[in-house]
């Protein structure tokens, strides 16, 4: 999708494309089969520097801090963490304490919960089997995604890794005031997960979605409300809004949330009618979509089915 006003930036990195959105926004846009996860961004309001998210691969996070201090001459002052997977966290043992991490109350109690839980399970993780497929494997798309795996992986289980945890929380949202813009952190009901962030700049009309948006792609549902996903994405439509940098995916529209609600309603019906048909739900195909879903590409929605067929029977 193209966007006039969106400048592409000269800026090197293996991980991710930088864009520049608007006079105090910047997009950083995760490379196919980089190892980076969330895309991520920055937002300079003059007083402050905004970093939103920090990936799941320390490198990727590096490049990020380090194009934030080029195009803007500041240290961050700000992390916004939009939620607690791992692949938007990694980074923030890169932020010494002179950086403020923000984030909703229910998000960083799921950092200390299922987040450190994770943790434990990546560091007790038998990772022979993984290694064995990486030798074995001979498409070149997969041995990648083997190798990011292993990359993330490693680096959790390394005995340097840490991870600093927000220490700023809000239970509804706030604002972050510069001089002429304000930057507005938004929380909702259940969606994505308990406590998503969004960040949004009213007089630029950008948005930062985090995970509620994942654009042209398979959304993961399993760690949240899928039906009020659902009606938190309507709400998201009545903001006034150009360019979104969504979690996961190239820069969209606002029309890109009535994309990603179709897709959720499909699927749940989808699966309903073969659970009230007593079929298995987890054999439904890509072809069994709509014809504007079926271009979606991705190992998720072998997830999402397996995550339904239990979460609808117990509903």
């Amino acid at each position: 999708m193209s966007f006039d006003f969106v400048k592409k930036l000269d800026f090197e990195s293996e991980f991710f494309d930088l864009y520049k959105l608007s006079e105090s926004a910047y997009g950083a846009i995760g490379k196919e089969n980089s190892g980076m996860g969330g895309n991520a961004g920055f937002i300079d309001i003059e007083d402050y520097l905004i970093i939103i998210d920090t990936t799941a691969n320390v490198d990727a996070a590096k490049d990020l801090k380090k194009a934030a201090i080029q195009y803007t001459q500041k240290e961050p002052n700000f992390i916004v963490i939009t939620h607690y997977h791992m692949d938007h966290l990694m980074g923030t043992s890169l932020f010494d304490k002179s950086t403020q991490i923000m984030t909703s109350d229910r998000t960083l109690k799921n950092i200390q919960t299922d987040g450190k839980k994770r943790i434990e399970e990546y560091k007790n993780m038998d990772l022979t089997e993984m290694e064995d497929t990486l030798k074995n494997e001979t498409d070149e798309a997969k041995k990648k995604d083997i190798e990011n795996d292993l990359k993330f992986l490693k680096a959790v289980r390394s005995d340097d890794f840490s991870l600093r945890e927000p220490n700023l929380t809000f239970k509804e949202g706030c604002v972050i005031y510069g001089k002429g813009e304000s930057v507005q952190l938004r929380t909702f009901k259940k969606a994505h997960t308990d406590g998503d962030v969004i960040v949004y700049i009213p007089e630029e009309k950008v948005l930062f979605a985090g995970d509620l948006l994942f654009a042209r792609e398979d959304p993961w549902l399993g760690s949240g409300d899928p039906e009020g996903w659902i009606s938190v994405n309507d709400e998201i439509m009545t903001l006034d809004f150009k360019v979104v940098v969504p979690g996961h995916g190239e820069l969209a529209s606002k029309e890109q949330f009535s994309l990603e609600n179709k897709y959720i309603k499909e699927i749940l019906d989808l699966v309903k009618k073969r659970i009230d048909a007593g079929e298995d739900p987890t054999q439904l195909k890509r072809e069994d979509f709509s014809d504007e879903l079926q271009s979606f590409d991705s190992q998720l929605l072998e997830w999402n089915l397996n995550f339904l067929a239990e979460f609808l029977k117990k509903s």
